[in-house]
């Protein structure tokens, strides 16, 4: 069992400094913020745009395996890939995946890969 021995360093001005400032980051943050609150101008005008159409096609792709009723597992047998890689695909740890990648998920699912152009 703990003691306050075993407790850290930690004074309790600065626990309760720490408490409070988490508190208010919780307050703060409780909206659930959108994009534009959460990256810098420059950041949304780089390649930050790019990066959440590739999340969207990905939930699409997700969207359609579970429709499909398939699990990781049988779409890693059709396509050769890993069930860690395809479940990283679909977290969003695989931030930059390759076209062979996004290609042989989606036609595992009878999808197409289309790169949209504005109207």
């Amino acid at each position: 069992m703990p003691t306050d021995k075993d407790q850290s360093s930690v004074s309790k001005t600065e626990l309760a400094r720490l408490r409070e400032r988490a508190a208010e980051t919780r307050a703060k943050l409780a909206h659930k913020p959108g994009v534009p609150e959460l990256l810098t101008p420059e950041e949304l005008a780089d390649a930050t745009p790019f990066y959440f159409e590739l999340r969207a096609c990905i939930a699409e792709l997700k969207k359609a395996r579970e429709a499909a009723g398939l699990t990781l597992a049988q779409v890693s047998d059709k396509t050769g890939l890993a069930t860690e890689t395809l479940s990283r695909l679909e977290t969003g740890q695989v931030t930059n995946p390759t076209w062979k990648t996004l290609g042989l998920y989606a036609v595992a699912l009878g999808q197409k890969l289309v790169l949209g152009t504005e109207a």
